[in-house]
C-alpha cells in the first residue's frame, strides 16, 4: 500500500511539473499567438533631438511601422548620460510595447558612473542597425587645420572640449585623447550630440569629440572641420579624414559607437522575436538603406544574441576605464 501511495504521489508531481513546464512555454511564446502588437510601440531615445540617434530613429520608424503594422512613437527622455531613459525603460511593463535605444558603450558607462538602479545586462536585446567611429571636429573658422595643430595649441593652454554628457562615450574619448595624444582640455558637458555640435559651430568651445555620423551634415554644409577619426578605418562619407592610427597614435583604444534597441527585462521571448524580425526587415528595406546612404550613415546589423555578447564586453570595458571617468567627474 505504501509503495502504491508513493507511486501515486510521484505521478502527481510529474503531472504538476508537466503543467508548470507547459505554462512556462506558453509565457515564453506569448506574442506568437496573441496578435502582438495590437497597439503603438514606444521607443525611448535617451538623447535630445538633433543628434544622430534621434535622426536615425526617425529614418527607421516608418519602415518599422510598415513591418509591425502599428505606429511607432519616439519618446525623447534625455539626461543623466542616458540613465533617465534607461530607468524609464527598466520600470516599464515587460510587454514589448516599450523599447530603449541602448547606445553602447555610453549607456553602460553612464550606468556605472551614476550608480544607476538597473542592470543593462538584464534587458532583453532586440536588434542593432548601426556602428560608427567617433571623431574630433572644430568649427570651420577655427585656426586649427590639423589634429597636430590642435594638440600643440592645447599644450600652451587647455582647450575647451564639448562632450555629449557626463558619462558618455564622447566624455570617455575626450579623456582618452588626453591620455594617449596629450591633448589637454577642459570638458564642457552638453545634453547630446546636437547641442554639443551646435556649441562647436557657435565657437563656444574649441573642439568636440563626437560621433562621426553627426558630423557629416555639418562638414557638407561648411560649418565644421573634421580633424581625425577615432577608429580603425575612415568613415566612407568623409574618406579624406585621417584615422587616429594613421596619425601614429597606435595605442589609442578602438571603441565604436553601436545602436541597438532593447526591451524591458522580463519581456516574453515570443514578443522579442517578433520585434527582432520586424527590425531586421526594416533595416533591410531598400528605402531605409537609401536614406542612410544619402546621409552618409553606415549600416551594420546585429542580432539580439550579438548585442547580448556586446553588452557583456562593454561592461568589461567600463570597468577598465571607469577610474579615469570618476576622477574627471569629481574634478
Amino acid at each position: 500500500m505504501a509503495k502504491k501511495k508513493q507511486s501515486k504521489q510521484v505521478l502527481k508531481i510529474i503531472a504538476l511539473l508537466s503543467v508548470v513546464s507547459i505554462l512556462a512555454l506558453n509565457v515564453n511564446a506569448v506574442g506568437a499567438r496573441d496578435n502582438f502588437p495590437d497597439r503603438p510601440i514606444a521607443i525611448i531615445c535617451p538623447f535630445n533631438p538633433g543628434g544622430s540617434t534621434e535622426i536615425e530613429l526617425r529614418n527607421l520608424t516608418p519602415y518599422l511601422q510598415k513591418y509591425l503594422g502599428k505606429p511607432v512613437i519616439i519618446r525623447i527622455l534625455p539626461g543623466g548620460g542616458t540613465t533617465i531613459g534607461a530607468a524609464a525603460a527598466a520600470k516599464a511593463k515587460p510587454d514589448g510595447y516599450t523599447l530603449f535605444v541602448n547606445v553602447l558603450p555610453t549607456t553602460v558607462l553612464a550606468q556605472h558612473l551614476h550608480n544607476a538602479p538597473y542592470n543593462l545586462e538584464n534587458f532583453e536585446n532586440v536588434y542593432g542597425w548601426s556602428e560608427a567611429p567617433m571623431d574630433v571636429v572644430v568649427r570651420a573658422q577655427s585656426p586649427y587645420k590639423t589634429f597636430a595643430e590642435l594638440v600643440q595649441a592645447s599644450k600652451k593652454k587647455p582647450l575647451k572640449a564639448a562632450i555629449s554628457g557626463i558619462g558618455s562615450i564622447s566624455h570617455l574619448m575626450t579623456l582618452l585623447l588626453e591620455k594617449y595624444a596629450d591633448l589637454k582640455s577642459q570638458v564642457v558637458p552638453y545634453r547630446g550630440g546636437g547641442p554639443s555640435s551646435a556649441a562647436v559651430i557657435r565657437g563656444d568651445v574649441d573642439f568636440l569629440c563626437g560621433l562621426s555620423t553627426t558630423s557629416v551634415r555639418f562638414v557638407r554644409s561648411g560649418q565644421i572641420r573634421q580633424l581625425a577619426i577615432l577608429g580603425s578605418k575612415p568613415l566612407e562619407a568623409l574618406a579624406d579624414t585621417p584615422t587616429i592610427y594613421q596619425l601614429n597614435y597606435k595605442d589609442f583604444p578602438n571603441i565604436p559607437f553601436v545602436r541597438p534597441v532593447a526591451a524591458t527585462p522580463g519581456t516574453p521571448k515570443g514578443r522579442v522575436e517578433i520585434l527582432e524580425a520586424a527590425f531586421k526587415k526594416a533595416v533591410d528595406d531598400p528605402g531605409f538603406i537609401a536614406v542612410m546612404e544619402k546621409q552618409g550613415r553606415p549600416i551594420k546589423r546585429f542580432s539580439g544574441e550579438e548585442i547580448k555578447k556586446l553588452v557583456k564586453e562593454t561592461v568589461k570595458l567600463s570597468a577598465e576605464f571607469m577610474p579615469i571617468m570618476r576622477k574627471s567627474k569629481q574634478e
